[in-house]
């Protein structure tokens, strides 16, 4: 039986729509360095489904940001089964800020969601991860490290004084680890209003990326 090949170029347009609408499909191309085609059909399925819109100028909007976070969800289920993380104890301080992205639980720490980061995702690239091992300590929080896309370091946002992979990623990864209904509802209000937040501040706009 042929192996389904994860999603993962489909999850790089699904992260910068959620975190950085309104943005066109060429605005997207050239910040993944993916080709326009692939990201012009991606969006034109999220269209069909009404997902998505398109607004004067040829902007991309989000009409339902839940309904494609649980989407994006049964993607991230199939990308994360492909990976082979590794467990690692470490302990979540400064010498770790460069490193690696938190996600998932780990996240939930950040926010204080929840009181222990305790089973949460961590990201490094290929690079950060042979750093990383230096600081593995037995008295620490044991995490999920995957070695994922640079791409997200590129895109990632400081969340109390360490890095994310962005919001919508975060959420993804929290519906993937199970993460009960009500703190999820909680966590996305909180992730949404902050978006708008950022976009008002004229924050984190895709022509500085």
């Amino acid at each position: 039986m042929e192996r389904v090949k994860p999603p993962t170029s489909r999850e790089k347009v699904y992260a910068l729509l959620f975190d950085h609408t309104p943005i066109s499909v060429p605005e997207i191309s050239r910040i993944t360095g993916m080709n326009y085609k692939y990201v012009f059909q991606v969006v034109r399925t999220l269209r069909k489904e009404n997902y998505l819109t398109v607004v004067p100028g040829g902007k991309l909007m989000i009409l339902d940001r839940k309904g494609l976070i649980f989407r994006w969800a049964k993607d991230k289920e199939i990308i994360l089964n492909s990976l082979s993380p590794v467990t690692m104890r470490l302990i979540p301080d400064y010498d770790l800020r460069d490193l690696v992205l938190f996600s998932g639980n780990s996240a939930l720490w950040l926010l204080g969601r929840v009181i222990s980061p305790a089973g949460g995702i961590l990201y490094a690239s290929e690079r950060t991860f042979k750093e990383l091992m230096k600081f593995r300590d037995p008295e620490g929080y044991p995490f999920k490290v995957y070695i994922y896309d640079d791409f997200y370091f590129k895109i990632r946002k400081e969340l109390n004084g360490y890095y994310i992979p962005g919001w919508g990623v975060i959420l993804a990864d929290m519906l993937v680890q199970g993460t009960y209904t009500r703190l999820f509802d909680d966590v996305f209000e909180t992730v949404v209003s902050t978006i708008e937040g950022e976009k008002n501040e004229g924050g984190l706009s895709s022509r500085r990326i």
